[in-house]
């Protein structure tokens, strides 16, 4: 992933998420459903409540998750980084 198709997917991700989520915890569960298809697990749940409430913004929890280990396994198994952009998020 090239960093401009990173920066495009955060900003999409982080867009998408703050018009649905209103809270922490929700926001949370969808970025991990967004990012890495899968149900929060309670430990990294908790972690990165944790986290917001120790001062971490929403956009740089979104820009960790997609540089995690998780994510980057993930999207070396898909066809292209841009087909993930398509297939989840709306055009920006």
């Amino acid at each position: 992933m090239t960093p401009e198709e990173a920066q495009r997917l955060e900003s999409n991700i982080q867009k998408t998420l703050s018009i649905h989520a209103k809270s922490d915890k929700s926001y949370l569960w969808m970025a991990y459903w967004v990012i890495f298809e899968r149900e929060a697990d309670p430990d990294g749940l908790e972690g990165w409540l944790n986290d917001i409430k120790a001062g971490l913004n929403r956009a740089d929890v979104i820009q960790k998750m997609v540089e995690s280990s998780e994510f980057q396994t993930r999207l070396s198994g898909e066809a292209s980084s841009v087909s993930i952009l398509d297939q989840k998020l709306p055009p920006a």
